[in-house]
């Protein structure tokens, strides 16, 4: 059944519909209707369409979940969903800061919001959007100084714990591994690394099969350390999770989860980002670098560092432009350093000519 069917089988298939639908859930704040309102509208309204990533539309339910919390109780909620102005939308984001939240993370949030109040206007609810005129607050620093990568020690003691913690499960410290590879030296996205299928791996050719943003395809060369660890993984992940699924099915998901309540299924973005989580903390690392981006923005320091080439990291990590891939030489202080000792050098030789 195609996006676009599903759309019309749905309760939001008609304006009638719609209506009555969006104005139940909204009187009634029920968060699983919304959600499924907002999703739907995402994947029929927005400028991407079906082509809206899974991170992002969890991104989303997370914010409304949380925008939820902040306007109360549905039984006598502090702000009713139909009668919110954008002093609601102001006093949600200074209390967003005063929780600590990074001005990028309240923005993200006022965004995720943002579209349900659209997703509600096309459902006839509201007349407008509320949160139209509403700013984020802005970033007091450049992004290349809030946004920090991993020291190549850093990783490498990284790519060696699962290994330390679970002696006795191999399965799980390869998996474990091969997450952390393919976001710390490959540079894969979250979402490319839990939608990869066991039929992307290509051991033999020593390449890998990417489904990076926009559904756009790209293959990326592995290095002698992943390749082995993802052998290492396919061989045991039959034995931990997949035993009753075929190997190579085209349909399998690389990396599985190992939880009870969803054993062998695919891996979803959140697992991994707790499985990367728990890793930093063992590494004791501080709360502003947890989340798999930092692993992508460590693979894109580092390649900068070795090759100098912002079109090579652009191919490997799937950069469109590379300006977009400009943030990495920004982030390198070595590199920077290097330059200014090099400026130096220059100087002394000129002086002693």
């Amino acid at each position: 059944m195609t996006q676009q069917a599903l759309v019309l089988a749905s309760r939001w298939s008609n304006s009638t519909n719609r209506r009555r639908e969006g104005l139940r859930a909204a009187h009634g704040q029920d968060a699983e209707i919304l959600t499924d309102l907002l999703l739907t509208y995402m994947r029929l309204k927005s400028s991407r369409g079906a082509r809206t990533s899974t991170l992002t539309l969890d991104h989303y339910a997370e914010s409304l979940r949380r925008f939820l919390a902040f306007t109360g109780p549905p039984e006598s909620p502090t702000h009713a969903l139909n009668q919110l102005s954008a002093e609601d939308f102001e006093m949600w984001l200074l209390t967003m800061q005063s929780e600590g939240l990074s001005a990028s993370s309240v923005k993200r949030h006022l965004y995720g919001v943002r579209n349900l109040m659209r997703a509600l206007v096309w459902a006839g609810v509201l007349d407008a959007d509320p949160s139209a005129g509403v700013r984020p607050p802005s970033e007091t620093t450049a992004a290349h100084s809030r946004k920090r990568a991993l020291e190549t020690d850093y990783l490498t003691r990284l790519l060696k714990l699962p290994a330390e913690l679970h002696p006795t499960a191999p399965g799980r410290a390869a998996r474990d591994t091969c997450l952390l590879m393919l976001g710390g030296v490959l540079g894969l996205r979250a979402a490319e690394i839990v939608g990869l299928n066991t039929t992307d791996v290509d051991l033999s050719g020593r390449v890998i099969r990417v489904r990076g943003k926009g559904r756009k395809e790209r293959l990326v060369p592995l290095t002698g350390s992943v390749q082995n660890t993802l052998k290492t993984w396919i061989s045991l992940r039959g034995s931990v999770g997949a035993s009753n699924v075929a190997a190579l099915n085209p349909d399998q998901p690389l990396l599985i989860s190992l939880t009870h309540r969803n054993l062998g299924g695919r891996l979803t973005t959140k697992g991994g980002r707790d499985i990367a989580e728990a890793y930093y903390r063992a590494l004791g690392l501080p709360r502003e670098m947890w989340g798999l981006h930092t692993l992508r923005r460590t693979a894109g320091t580092q390649l900068y560092r070795a090759t100098r080439d912002l079109h090579v990291v652009a191919d490997v990590l799937g950069h469109s432009s590379v300006n977009t891939s400009a943030i990495y030489a920004k982030m390198d202080s070595q590199v920077r350093r290097e330059a200014l000792e090099a400026a130096e050098r220059l100087r002394s030789e000129s002086a002693g000519a």
